[in-house]
């Protein structure tokens, strides 16, 4: 069943400029088994600034545009004139495994590629984020599903197909990642990619156009 709303765009980096430049509004439908899809004539402008407005540090980015974090390093968008942070994403765990268990029963499952990549994930989104991008606050929300994610190959490129039937059937609902992230909310909880690459990054973006990313595998 899908979840319709608005899905907050523009996501790129704990010293993101929130505002009309950093923020898009698109519709998407998210759940746990179905590839949510943004309409091709909505385009978001993530704005990047150049330091990281609570700590001064300077913003790294890759070719790809993604926001460069370590294991446990909190990303996500803040106003840089009150350095009010709006969402929050933090990848504090990463796990490359040859098989899990199945959420219904106890047989082990195996990875479509060549091992699951298991993500434990914090995410925040701020009660008051639609003062900054309008609409209603029960319409507004942030995808947690697998479908948001992508890893680097061994050649350096970006590969989305991180999804499969087993990896979706990995482990108990009780630790899983819940899809989305409303406003109001804070959640934790595991996200199961399937992939080919034993080592590179691994990036959170919803859009395609600019996120964040993290080291896995060594």
């Amino acid at each position: 069943m899908k979840k319709q709303g608005k899905i907050i765009t523009g996501v790129v980096s704990s010293a993101a400029v929130v505002g009309l430049v950093a923020w898009g509004i698109g519709f998407a439908g998210a759940a746990s088994s179905t590839e949510w899809k943004l309409p091709g004539d909505l385009v978001a402008g993530p704005a990047i600034a150049e330091a990281n407005p609570s700590t001064g540090t300077a913003v790294k980015t890759d070719r790809f545009d993604n926001v460069q974090k370590k294991i446990g390093e909190k990303a996500g968008l803040v106003d840089e004139q009150t350095n009010k942070s709006y969402f929050t994403f933090e990848v504090t765990k990463t796990q490359l495994l040859s098989s899990c268990t199945s959420r219904v029963g106890n047989q082990q499952l195996a990875p479509t590629r060549s091992r699951f990549l298991v993500l434990d994930v914090k995410a925040t989104l701020d009660a008051s984020v639609s003062e900054q991008v309008g609409g209603s606050t029960k319409d507004l929300f942030m995808p947690l599903v697998a479908e948001a994610f992508s890893v680097t190959t061994s050649s350096g490129t970006p590969d989305r197909n991180v999804t499969s039937e087993t990896a979706w059937g990995c482990f108990d609902d009780s630790v899983l990642l819940p899809p989305v992230v409303n406003p109001g909310q804070s959640v934790t909880g595991k996200v199961v990619l399937d992939v080919d690459a034993t080592k590179g990054k691994v990036a959170y973006d919803p859009e395609d156009n600019g996120g964040w990313s993290w080291p896995y595998g060594g």
